[in-house]
């Protein structure tokens, strides 16, 4: 009976693995195809924002599909072959849930964690609803989602580096004063959300120095890093890197090195390099190459819209493949499925609120699989030189990893 048991359980562990093949096949196929049709819709001179961005999410949708059939079927196929060298053993096949997505990341490299601290309200989509102007009257959500968000952090012993917006630094300075009294890096995210590529040369000079000025007020510590709204420092931009040096930041991340129809800088570098005369050191966002192309798995609507083995699989080839380290980013408001509700479009509700409700739990899975600290202590090699050496080394726990531009 136990050869007999034996005999069906190994039957059906092929069966299971022809079709999972069948599922592979069918999601490369899928999935080649939304490529391809994403790569055509981004080269078109008058593609809308809100097509090219559904096509974007679709692509990556189908690509965590391909991602989680073929983990699958590889952990199916340990199974089959340990029970053939223990045919004395009853074999158990496990469920589609209870299957590992991916192998565990090398966990000697150390990511960079970043948190945009702003409000709901604050956002490029919401501000299609919400006035400037009307700022002062919404009701706001930061002391309910910031400690939320610092909670989950020091439950994973885990610091990260908080772009503050100044904004909120000079409403709010004590809920500053707390986060960076946790031990996280305090950063600077503008003072009022407005894309660079937008503004001029003195405006965004005259925005960062307010806020700059009043997150150090607030801390009474140094504001050495600095991330624009939206990624904004897009090609054509470059001089917003010679402002920022002339502010004396020492690092800046605000590329985000994806084909995207409002942020969109594809030709930059995917990992640190320097800019403004190698006098700053620029952080790029995470990304994962496939097929020559770069698709972004750096967090924010990434890891709250997407099947979580999407943005799994790629830190993990990022950091296990590539042996790289990569900058994580989320906002507090991603974890707050209680925000009020604007009126947005269909599409951009989506953007705002979809996925609030699961953020938390993935936010957590994330740090309790990869490590993570500071952007200025995971690259503080980098930061230390006068003139700093090409190519760097970017910090790891016990272990350097060549990051060359």
């Amino acid at each position: 009976m136990l050869r007999a048991e034996y005999g069906s359980n190994v039957e059906r562990g092929e069966n299971m693995r022809r079709v999972r093949q069948k599922e592979i096949c069918m999601a490369a196929i899928t999935c080649a195809a939304a490529i391809v049709v994403y790569i055509m819709l981004l080269f078109r001179p008058r593609v809308s924002e809100s097509m090219a961005l559904l096509s974007s999410a679709i692509t990556c949708f189908l690509l965590s599909w391909l991602v989680g059939a073929v983990a699958r079927s590889r952990e199916e196929g340990k199974i089959v072959t340990q029970s053939q060298t223990a045919q004395s053993s009853v074999v158990v096949f496990p469920t589609r849930s209870e299957l590992p997505l991916t192998n565990r990341s090398l966990p000697w490299i150390t990511n960079a964690f970043s948190i945009d601290l702003e409000d709901y309200f604050h956002t490029e989509v919401a501000s299609e609803a919400v006035e400037l102007r009307a700022w002062e009257s919404m009701p706001s959500r930061v002391h309910i989602s910031v400690p939320r968000l610092l909670d989950l952090l020091d439950e994973h012993n885990t610091k990260a580096t908080v772009f503050v917006l100044g904004w909120v630094a000079h409403r709010y300075p004590s809920l500053v004063r707390e986060v960076a009294k946790r031990g996280h890096e305090i950063a600077c995210h503008s003072y009022l959300h407005r894309a660079v590529f937008r503004l001029d040369r003195k405006t965004f000079y005259g925005d960062t120095l307010k806020a700059k000025h009043v997150i150090e007020d607030a801390t009474g510590a140094r504001v050495v890093g600095y991330r624009a709204p939206c990624f904004s420092i897009t090609p054509g931009i470059e001089w917003a890197f010679d402002v920022l040096t002339e502010l004396e930041f020492q690092y800046d991340s605000s590329v985000n090195p994806v084909r995207h129809v409002f942020y969109g800088n594809s030709s930059a570098p995917r990992h640190p390099y320097y800019v403004a005369k190698n006098r700053l050191l620029e952080i790029p966002v995470a990304t994962w190459r496939i097929m020559g192309m770069n698709f972004p798995i750096g967090g924010g609507a990434y890891l709250r819209l997407l099947p979580y083995s999407y943005s799994l699989a790629g830190l993990n080839h990022l950091n296990g493949k590539e042996h790289k380290p990569g900058t994580v980013y989320m906002h507090p408001w991603e974890m707050d499925h209680g925000q009020p509700e604007l009126e947005l479009p269909w599409l951009s509700n989506i953007r705002q609120t979809w996925g609030t409700k699961t953020m938390e739990h993935k936010v957590s899975n994330l740090l309790g699989r990869f490590a993570f600290a500071p952007m200025a202590e995971v690259y503080s090699e980098a930061l230390l030189h006068d003139r700093p050496p090409l190519p760097f080394r970017a910090r790891t726990a016990g272990v350097h990893a060549e990051v060359v531009t």
